[in-house]
């Protein structure tokens, strides 16, 4: 069941050792308005902050790592079926057909090193 629109729900994510050692957890979010599932990618971006974005590229609306969880190339989140890269700090796509296009960002809430992602709703 989704959550109503303007409804923000904390997941938690994992730990901040866990985040630490892996540099990137997946949380699951509740469905799109579609019944499509959705989820985040937490990260440590190249400063160690941590980040969470929508598994979603910005060019076409799939997950980035089209199911094989593998994210990354070369420092940068890129997408498994055409290639966009996106920077781990902002999220901006700096190469492929999405360029100049950020992935949906979402909130983080650490505490006492435990690690939530908020699910605004992003799309």
């Amino acid at each position: 069941m989704s959550s109503p629109p303007g409804l923000r729900q904390r997941v938690y994510v994992g730990t901040m050792a866990e985040l630490t050692s892996q540099r990137w957890l997946l949380a699951h979010l509740a469905p799109d308005a579609f019944g499509r599932p959705r989820e985040a990618i937490v990260l440590l971006d190249e400063s160690d902050e941590p980040r969470a974005y929508l598994n979603q590229c910005r060019h076409l609306p799939i997950p980035l790592d089209a199911g094989s969880r593998d994210f990354f190339f070369k420092g940068e989140l890129q997408c498994s079926t055409h290639g966009a890269r996106y920077r781990l700090r902002d999220g901006m796509c700096v190469a492929g057909p999405c360029r100049g296009a950020a992935l949906a960002a979402l909130p983080i809430e650490i505490t006492t090193a435990l690690v939530f992602v908020v699910d605004n709703g992003a799309r």
